[in-house]
């Protein structure tokens, strides 16, 4: 059963390395001080490194595999884990490429001790003959080599080559452009009295609107005229900022966004008519991001639809059929508790209650 035992607890014993965190000591009581003497500080020589072949984890009362205990000495067994051979094992279960700090790696050990004897002690009591445990053990194997099959794609399609890479960003080239958008924002009404004279206030924000469009499209500066509509509608509030950030990229309604694709460098938009009001966009620049900045997204992107294509080939010849009968939601009848599997003539342990 022990050869077994990675399957098992690849799922439980990493969540447990995962949820392991340092905790803080408890401060000592707090006590009088003797007056401090000066001395020279000494240096800390850093820890030694220890040797792949040292052991660093002894489990005492385990045996390893292969090896029976000797007669009457059940716990004469010792199993010993190598630097090399702990961090291999946590190297396979650390599915999500995590860095482990000390105290975690500490807790996983002591968890995995305590896992090998909870193992020996299910082998000697014989729940290998539990039928369950071969449906568990089934799952849990086809469960591994699912996970195991992912990360094969992900490290095989880690890295395309330069070509890969150059290749993609000329057929995507749209999809790395970068455009510095403007925009004069003209409220429909005043937000502080947004209820106060509303048509008037909103037929002045329209007329207003129009002007500032055409101005701006002259190539009068987009700040200013943000400055002045606030300044000619009497609002208080300051300002927004006319720049729209490019990192997110801002979304825009279809409409507007099809105005501002249109746009050369320099050109403003028609007056769009948004819920927030009247505004002016205006395209200050477009540029492509080079390849250099955009190497890391398209290295990340080529690799995921490598993945996704040899992950669609691997389940697309596969299908399943369901007795809708048996699974249908509508006008079901109570469900059914499913009895529990029973137990061969012979074995030790007893089914659950």
């Amino acid at each position: 059963m022990i050869r077994h035992l990675p399957f098992v607890c690849v799922f439980t014993v990493a969540s447990i390395v995962a949820q392991a965190q340092p905790q803080q000591a408890t401060p000592p009581a707090q006590r009088p001080q003797p007056p401090a003497v000066a001395t020279r500080p000494q240096p800390v020589a850093p820890p030694a490194p220890v040797a792949p072949e040292t052991p660093v984890v002894t489990v005492h009362g385990v045996c390893p595999e292969g090896q029976a205990a000797p007669a009457g000495k059940p716990d004469a067994c010792t199993m010993v884990l190598t630097r090399a051979q702990f961090e291999g094992l946590v190297s396979s279960l650390n599915v999500n490429n995590t860095n482990y700090p000390p105290p975690a790696l500490r807790g996983f050990a002591t968890d995995y001790a305590n896992i090998l004897a909870l193992a020996s002690a299910g082998e000697k009591a014989g729940v290998e003959k539990d039928p369950r445990f071969a449906d568990l053990m089934r799952i849990a194997r086809a469960r591994v080599l699912a996970e195991s099959y992912r990360r094969s794609l992900q490290e095989k399609y880690a890295n395309p080559s330069d070509d890969e890479i150059a290749a993609y960003y000329q057929q995507n080239v749209e999809k790395f452009g970068q455009t510095k958008i403007e925009r004069i924002h003209v409220p429909k009404v005043d937000p502080t009295r947004p209820q106060d004279r509303r048509p008037e206030f909103e037929a002045k924000a329209k007329k207003l609107a129009a002007d500032i469009r055409e101005r701006a499209a002259r190539g009068e500066d987009v700040t200013s005229l943000q400055v002045e509509v606030y300044k000619t509608l009497g609002l208080k509030a300051q300002p927004p900022q006319t720049e729209l950030s490019t990192n997110p990229k801002p979304t825009f309604p279809a409409n507007v966004e099809q105005d501002i694709n249109a746009l050369k460098a320099g050109e403003v938009t028609k007056v769009e008519f948004e819920p927030s009001g009247f505004n002016i966009y205006k395209v200050r620049s477009r540029n492509n991001i080079p390849l250099e900045q955009a190497k890391a997204q398209i290295v990340r992107e080529i690799s995921q639809k490598n993945i996704d294509a040899a992950l669609k080939t691997a389940t697309s010849s596969v299908r399943s059929e369901l007795n809708e009968q048996y699974f249908s939601f509508h006008n079901a009848a109570p469900p059914q508790r499913i009895p529990p599997r029973t137990l061969p003539p012979g074995t030790k342990t007893a089914p659950p209650k």
